[in-house]
């Protein structure tokens, strides 16, 4: 083969690693920030919601189309789930929750939608 051939092989070779390295950085990035909103709006629930034995994040989290990130989370309080949606600061929406005349000096177990497990309060 010419060299010019083999200088553009390699040209071609470098463009597509950078492309899929920047790809993965980009993804790595997104998923950390979901897992910081995440753990926001649970501190914003748990602050404003006592009683809470767990919440477990079901997804990652996104944007809607009006621009608003949300996630749906399963909230336990007692042994009791509710099926919320949670916004960066907290609650957003879903089924109706207990009175807040319950304990609020107690710690709540996190678990994020990677699997990783925190105690909040």
């Amino acid at each position: 083969m010419k060299k010019q051939t083999w200088i553009a092989i390699i040209i071609v070779s470098i463009v597509i690693i950078l492309g899929i390295g920047i790809g993965v950085k980009v993804k790595m990035d997104k998923k950390n920030s979901n897992l910081e909103k995440q753990r926001t709006a649970g501190k914003g629930f748990i602050k404003n919601q006592p009683g809470i034995s767990k919440i477990k994040f079901m997804q990652d989290g996104s944007y809607s189309g009006a621009g608003v990130w949300s996630v749906g989370v399963n909230v336990y309080i007692g042994e009791k789930k509710y099926k919320e949606i949670f916004v960066e600061n907290g609650l957003m929406g879903g089924e109706t929750l207990p009175d807040k005349d319950l304990d609020a000096s107690q710690r709540v177990n996190v678990i994020y939608s990677d699997g990783r497990k925190e105690i909040l309060k």
